[in-house]
Parts: structure tokens; C-alpha cells; sequence
């Protein structure tokens, strides 16, 4: 087996439920990655193994996803059960085998294609997305980030996902002293999230999806601010904001 890859866009996602390395994946509506559907679109496939709540990094390009079944170098792919790859019947077609498989269980490169969930064809109709990530220094007690520059956009198009990925432990978050998340365009909020006795800050290599406002459009050229306002006890570890545009 000459399985090989070359990921091109890699992004992050925190985990809807367990899931294994080599597998397509798709985001649900809570914007967490997870299995994706048989017969089904994908996003990508996952890099590694990630429990519930973990955090899954996912790639797409030419990926090594475990076959379902046997697959001719060449032939059609589709999404099978457990986010297999099988070759395509009547399923949506998410790539192409560049290496083939004689069994369930063996590894192939596919190269994936843009898949468009509105008509379920294969071709240049899937949209575009733009990820924007930026690594905040550790907050001491009480320490807050005001109207912090986190990254532009390159196009108009809406913001789909809003992820902080824990890089430490937090200390000192309670219910008289929480952390307040708040994404915004100019003064317009487009996403939060405040973290507290019962919203509790993701653990070291955790993540924890800001929940985006119903209102998620921008434009091209807009600057992403990120504001983090804490309680006088809040010890914020270093921590990554993971956010992905889709373009129009």
C-alpha cells in the first residue's frame, strides 16, 4: 500500500463525540466536528484521535482516510459507515482514490473535491472559507483584552465557527468571578461566550465553541476584535482563537 498525503488547509474543531483517526468528518450545528454522514458531504478527514469535547484536527487536500471496502486507484470515493471511505453508488461524491484498497480496514490517499451541501454535486459550487487563529498571552488575575485585533477578512461571507483551545489550566473562575468572551466587528457582536461555575474554561488542549450571533456577516476587509473581560480572581491560561469565515 503507497497510501500517501499532502494536507493542504489544516483547522481545528472541538469533538461532537468520539472519533477516529482517518475518518471523514463533517460540523454540526453546534459547530463541533463529528462522523460524517454516510453517503454524506465532509469537510475533511481527521488527523487524530479525539475523544467528546477534545480537540480534532482536521485536513483536507490529499488525505489518508481507512477504506470500508475494496477501492480501484482512480475511482470515486463517498463517505461509508463510521466515516469510511467506500467507492461511490449513489452518495455524494466528496474525492478521488489516488491509491487503491483490496479490503476493508487498509488505508488510501484521497484527493478531496468541493462538495456543495445545497445540491449535493461535485465541483467548484462548495464554499470557500478563510480560518483566522490567534494565540493570546497568559491573563494574570483580572487581567482583560480591550478591542483586540485577532485578524482580517479577505472576503464577505459569515462567520460559521468561534473556537478557544486551551493551552493551560485557568484558575479562579467562579460564580462570582467568570470570564466573558466577546467577538466583535467594530462594536457589533458576532460571537460569545462566558465561562463560569457552570460554562467551565477548557482544560489544557480543550476546546470550547463561543456560540456565534445570529448576525455573523462581515465584509471584506473587516477586523476581528476579540474583547476578554475577567473577574478579579480569573487566571486565564495562554489560549487560541480558532475562526472560520465561510466566504460567499
Amino acid at each position: 500500500m503507497n497510501a500517501y498525503e499532502i494536507p493542504n488547509l489544516r483547522f481545528s474543531l472541538p469533538a461532537g463525540e468520539d472519533i477516529a483517526r482517518r475518518r471523514f468528518v463533517s460540523v454540526n450545528s453546534s459547530s463541533e466536528g463529528v462522523i460524517a454522514t454516510t453517503a454524506g458531504s465532509a469537510i475533511g478527514v481527521s488527523m487524530n484521535e479525539a475523544a467528546d469535547g477534545e480537540v480534532l484536527d482536521i485536513a483536507d487536500g490529499i488525505v489518508v482516510v481507512e477504506a470500508g471496502g475494496a477501492i480501484a486507484a482512480g475511482a470515486d470515493v463517498e463517505v461509508g459507515a463510521d466515516g469510511k471511505a467506500v467507492a461511490k453508488t449513489t452518495g455524494i461524491g466528496v474525492g478521488v482514490a489516488i491509491t487503491g484498497a483490496t479490503v476493508a480496514g487498509q488505508l488510501v490517499a484521497v484527493k478531496l473535491v468541493s462538495v456543495s451541501n445545497a445540491n449535493g454535486t461535485n465541483g467548484t459550487d462548495g464554499a470557500a472559507t478563510q480560518t483566522i487563529i490567534y494565540t493570546a498571552a497568559d491573563l494574570d488575575a483580572g487581567a482583560d483584552l480591550a478591542d483586540t485585533p485577532i485578524g482580517a477578512v479577505v472576503g464577505a461571507g459569515t462567520i460559521t465557527a468561534v473556537t478557544i483551545i486551551s493551552l493551560g489550566a485557568a484558575g479562579g473562575v467562579d460564580e462570582t468571578n467568570e470570564s466573558a468572551f466577546v467577538l466583535k466587528v467594530g462594536t457589533t457582536t458576532k460571537a460569545t461566550e462566558t465561562f463560569n461555575a457552570d460554562t467551565t474554561f477548557p482544560a489544557s488542549g480543550a476546546a470550547a465553541a463561543l456560540t456565534v450571533a445570529e448576525d455573523a456577516s462581515v465584509a471584506a476587509g473587516d477586523v476581528l476584535l476579540l474583547n476578554v473581560t475577567n473577574g478579579d480572581t480569573v487566571n486565564l491560561p495562554s489560549f487560541m482563537v480558532q475562526v472560520v469565515v465561510t466566504l460567499d
